[in-house]
């Protein structure tokens, strides 16, 4: 009997890296850096059409959206973040994206979230096993280079850059002995392979 020559990737737990940011920051061209590794995996904003369902926040495509990606947040962290895999690392890109056609929604919700995380230690609703298990980063950008970029209007807010929630991700990350790296994308764009090696050891 002919034996199969293909190799068989086997299933192994993976150490989950979580990227938060705000938009426009480079999180996208740091993810694909990291696709570029042999050990890695990425996943891009695996929690987004969980975002939409508990924020009831509208944009252009949500019901596309949410007809294509896993709206429960809670499968997404135990059947795909945190699942098993065959590479040693799996990169996950979390962008909170400004909502700018929804902004007072948006505020809404932000506010809501904070004050939950003050009690319950909880993001977007979801278990502690997200901010628990893992390592986890936070990428930043000066919000007067980001302001530029966004359509012309009235000016966009804290909220509305994605401010307020990363400080929340932050506060509760400390409160779980576990103050993430915060890393300047201008820092990052100036010397990216030191600013990676870096994180890595941060980390």
């Amino acid at each position: 009997m002919a034996v199969c020559e293909c190799e068989v990737q086997q299933q192994q737990q993976v150490t989950v890296i979580q990227s938060w940011s705000f938009p426009r920051s480079f999180s996208t061209s740091l993810m694909y850096s990291f696709a570029q590794r042999d050990d890695v995996e990425v996943l891009d904003e695996p929690l987004y059409a969980h975002f939409l369902r508990v924020s009831g926040l509208h944009t252009p495509y949500r019901d596309q959206l949410l007809s294509k990606m896993e709206p429960d947040g809670n499968k997404v962290v135990k059947d795909i973040i945190s699942s098993p895999g065959s590479k040693k690392y799996r990169f996950c890109k979390e962008s909170l994206k400004a909502i700018e056609n929804d902004s007072n929604a948006l505020n809404d919700f932000l506010i809501r979230q904070c004050l939950q995380n003050i009690s319950k230690h909880k993001v977007l609703g979801l278990s502690e096993d997200l901010m628990k298990n893992g390592k986890h980063f936070i990428l930043i950008r000066n919000p007067l280079d980001i302001l530029s970029s966004f359509e012309n209007g009235a000016p966009p807010s804290f909220s509305d850059l994605g401010l307020v929630k990363l400080v929340c991700i932050y506060n509760e990350l400390y409160e779980l002995g576990k103050p993430p790296p915060v890393i300047d994308a201008a820092e990052l764009q100036q010397d990216p392979e030191i600013k990676v090696i870096v994180l890595y050891k941060s980390m």
